[in-house]
């Protein structure tokens, strides 16, 4: 059964009814309507925003265990995540351009937990400090079709395969492409009722040529792509700028053979730089797990001021005119981190570092 929009829908079931629809409609088979295609495209589109929204958590929590907040990585991971929340932006103007609604407070991600749409089923995502480990899982969620293809990289090479779309590990960057395909072929007419504009959502889909930008933009910025590790707007894709954090050299292009090589040494220190953070238990940090109250006070502050964000964020789309929903949540945004870095400050009784926020919705009949 192929997923509603009021059901959580599998990677591998959209791609599979993505293809069963071309191919219809490619032998004008009469078995698929277009109202049918189109709840379709919105219900792909309604998961991609949530797993856009799903790697901010852990990579914000990764940004707040640096000690220094203009640390070079600090800043490269900074910049990863304002480009997170553009995808997202995009991915929710797409969605309400043919009609729907993002269901941000309906589909909060959990933590640990696996990726939405069942992306990368292997992997499970944890909150935690900033460790050589944690990369590994940042480089598995943008991982390429082909990371081999332009970075000699033993953990590329490690979490590769030679046809993902074969086995069942889809990337995100293969979900986009199939979405943009149904775009190409339905050429819905676009409405910018319910879109929004900003510094995280710079882009407004009018036309198909927007669809097809917005999707390459997240495609190349990070989420799968499968072109170089330049963006071409000198900046690298998310999985090289992950790699670069591991190997701690910069991924530069190497003139003499015209490939990409890691080179100049990047300054990153895990044990001077970075506080050590625990790995968040599952179920998060509830009172029953947690007695020290200055720590409950802290996780319920965060948690708190985490879920005006996400209704801030379900408004911002809801509504005609949510412009005003959308800046109040970049302001809300920043103001999880003087609830977030104390905590991380911390020590857990058990001696494996600090507390890391558990990023836990609080329905607003219990705030």
């Amino acid at each position: 059964m192929i997923p509603t929009q009021h059901q959580t829908p599998d990677v591998s079931d959209i791609v599979t009814r993505f293809h069963a629809l071309h191919e219809h409609h490619h032998k004008g088979s009469p078995a698929y309507h277009r109202d049918e295609d189109l709840e379709h495209l919105r219900t792909a589109l309604d998961g991609a925003v949530t797993l856009e929204f799903a790697t901010l958590p852990p990579y914000l929590c990764a940004i707040w265990t640096f000690k220094d907040d203009v640390h070079p990585v600090a800043k490269s991971l900074r910049n990863i995540v304002q480009e997170e929340m553009l995808h997202m932006a995009l991915a929710c103007n797409m969605l309400v351009g043919i009609g729907g609604r993002p269901r941000i407070t309906a589909n909060v991600p959990v933590y640990p937990g696996k990726l939405p749409l069942n992306v990368h089923p292997e992997l499970t995502v944890p909150l935690m400090g900033f460790t050589p480990e944690m990369i590994k899982v940042f480089m598995e969620i943008e991982r390429p079709k082909h990371p081999g293809h332009h970075v000699a990289l033993a953990a590329a090479k490690s979490i590769a395969t030679d046809d993902p779309e074969t086995d069942g590990d889809l990337t995100i960057g293969q979900m986009y492409e199939h979405t943009l395909r149904a775009f190409k072929r339905l050429n819905p007419k676009l409405s910018t009722d319910h879109q929004i504009t900003g510094p995280l959502a710079w882009l407004v889909v009018k036309h198909l040529d927007d669809v097809s930008r917005a999707i390459n933009i997240i495609m190349h910025q990070g989420e799968g792509s499968d072109g170089p590790p330049d963006t071409g707007a000198a900046d690298l894709a998310h999985y090289y700028r992950f790699a670069e954090m591991l190997e701690r050299k910069k991924l530069e292009l190497d003139a003499s053979t015209g490939r990409y090589a890691f080179k100049t040494p990047i300054d990153l220190d895990f044990a001077r730089d970075v506080w050590p953070v625990a790995p968040v238990p599952e179920g998060g940090y509830t009172d029953a797990v947690v007695a020290d109250p200055e720590v409950r006070r802290l996780v319920r502050g965060f948690n708190l001021t985490y879920s005006k964000l996400l209704d801030l964020l379900q408004a911002a789309w809801d509504t005609r005119g949510g412009q005003a929903s959308f800046w109040r949540a970049i302001d809300t945004m920043f103001e999880l981190e003087k609830f977030a870095k104390p905590l991380m400050q911390m020590p857990r009784p058990d001696g494996q570092g600090g507390y890391a926020p558990d990023f836990r919705y609080i329905p607003a009949s219990e705030r």
